[in-house]
């Protein structure tokens, strides 16, 4: 019997645990970012310059010939 009265005290503790530790309010607010213009959306100006050994270069750009370094 003293088994089960343990088992279920530190049952009760674990339960009281979790529902403090879920219901807790935060003291602050959560801190979101404060700009709200990121122009992560804004269009691109086609006059801009390719970065030499882009990866990704624009469809009307020239093919780049293979290189004709061996290959190990």
């Amino acid at each position: 019997m003293t088994t089960a009265l343990i088992v279920l005290a530190l049952l009760v503790l674990g339960v009281g645990i979790v529902v403090w530790a879920v219901r807790r309010k935060p003291h602050t607010p959560p801190a979101g970012p404060r700009e709200t213009d990121t122009a992560w959306n804004d269009p691109v100006t086609p006059g801009q310059a390719q970065a030499p050994g882009d990866p990704f270069p624009p469809r009307d750009a020239p093919p780049i010939p293979p290189s004709q370094d061996p290959r190990p």
